[in-house]
């Protein structure tokens, strides 16, 4: 009988999405091609020294917002739709972000049945006055 203990490794989870995944990969192959460093380039941004790093590591739940992905345009002087797929991309980027974040997507989804709640109750009470309209039209008329 083995006794030896075996221990589950979790694998970090890959919180990025395909787009920010497509993103990141354009922004890695023009540094690495223009030879310049993640410490350098995270200094020209203004973030810290290890964000470039971070943001490359997909692991790590850093990413770049519209914000560095126009600077980093500017500082390479290319067009900002150069981090961009040429075309859509087939995958709903949303469900996929939502995926991979459960609880914003346990929100989300509260939101929604709230929302459908709400809605419901908001049918409910139109449909009560519509029936005590008419009731009270067939009241008025018996009363003739």
């Amino acid at each position: 009988m083995d006794t030896t203990k075996t221990t589950d490794v979790k694998k970090p989870k890959i919180t990025k999405t395909v787009i920010e995944l497509y993103v990141i990969e354009k922004v890695k192959e023009l540094r690495e091609s223009r030879k310049v460093g993640q410490k350098k380039l995270s200094s020209e941004l203004k973030l810290s020294i290890s964000y470039v790093g971070r943001a490359e590591n997909i692991h790590s739940n850093t990413k770049y917002n519209f914000n560095h992905v126009n600077e980093i345009a500017r500082y390479f002087n290319v067009p900002f739709a150069y981090f961009f797929p040429p075309t859509n991309l087939e995958i709903d980027c949303i469900e996929d972000y939502l995926n991979k974040h459960p609880r914003v997507k346990n929100n989300y989804e509260k939101m929604m049945r709230r929302a459908e709640e709400k809605a419901r109750l908001k049918r409910e009470e139109k449909e009560r006055k519509k029936k005590e309209k008419a009731a009270e039209k067939a009241n008025t008329k018996k009363k003739k």
